[in-house]
């Protein structure tokens, strides 16, 4: 549970400034400029005053912090910190000092929505913030295509406004919200590569380890629902089902 989100600029100045919870008084954004900012001493991304724990990370010339006073996930922290960062990156191509003055009023809009994730306690929430920064009920919107479509500050002046709106909202709460379900190919079709890699130290088998990675490239229209069978055993059965016939 965060209780409060900052972030500030090399010089310590607030820039964006959010309070999720009543445990915190906005007069903490002060500690961690005197604790962290001024002090150089200070290397480590977690710092922890009294019951207050300020998680923190640097980019660019920004510094994003989360504080809480809960026994939380580091890690679940940090993603949210370095989504916060990856989501500015695709909305304005860089998460800088200028990028954040020029747009706070957008980032607000994406930060209040993190409220209902963040406040809860249930462990779904905890799940799909690891998926995503924007969470609207039950639903994980967590693509930066989607939420550009679904948070914006510029004004809808077309007559298919309606239409594109649909289009939104069934992108945004289905299964495949990084996908639009009016993509079209002249021709259906998949390529998928299978890589491994295989290191190996002779004579005596000292260590021996097997790594590969799955490549696929789809040209498929819509959203259509694919299986693919990367197990030998799927043959044999096939061919035992046809000798039994």
């Amino acid at each position: 549970m965060i209780s409060a989100f900052f972030i500030y600029n090399q010089k310590g100045e607030v820039l964006i400034s959010r309070l999720y919870r009543h445990d915190l008084k906005r007069s903490v954004a002060d500690i961690f400029r005197i604790q962290v900012i001024s002090n150089t001493d200070v290397r480590s991304p977690i710092i922890t005053l009294g019951s207050t724990s300020f998680f923190h990370v640097r980019h660019e010339n920004l510094y994003i912090v989360a504080v809480t006073k809960w026994n939380v996930n580091a890690a679940l922290i940090f993603e949210f910190c370095y989504r916060v960062v990856n989501i500015g990156k695709g909305y304005f191509n860089k998460f800088d000092e200028e990028a954040v003055k020029n747009n706070f009023v957008l980032i607000y809009e994406l930060l209040d929505g993190e409220q209902q994730p963040i406040l809860s306690s249930n462990p779904v929430y905890y799940m799909q913030l690891n998926w995503g920064l924007f969470c609207l009920n039950a639903t994980d919107i967590h693509e930066t295509d989607t939420l550009k479509m679904y948070i914006t500050t510029e004004g809808v002046k077309s007559e298919r406004a309606m239409e594109d709106s649909s289009k939104i909202t069934i992108q945004a709460t289905g299964a495949t919200s990084w996908r639009r379900s009016d993509i079209k190919y002249r021709k259906n079709e998949a390529f998928i590569d299978v890589i491994e890699s295989v290191n190996l130290l002779m004579r005596t088998v000292l260590r021996a380890d097997v790594s590969g990675q799955i490549m696929m490239r789809a040209y498929l229209s819509g959203t259509p629902e694919c299986k693919f069978g990367l197990n030998d055993k799927l043959l044999l059965e096939k061919d035992a089902l046809q000798k039994n016939r």
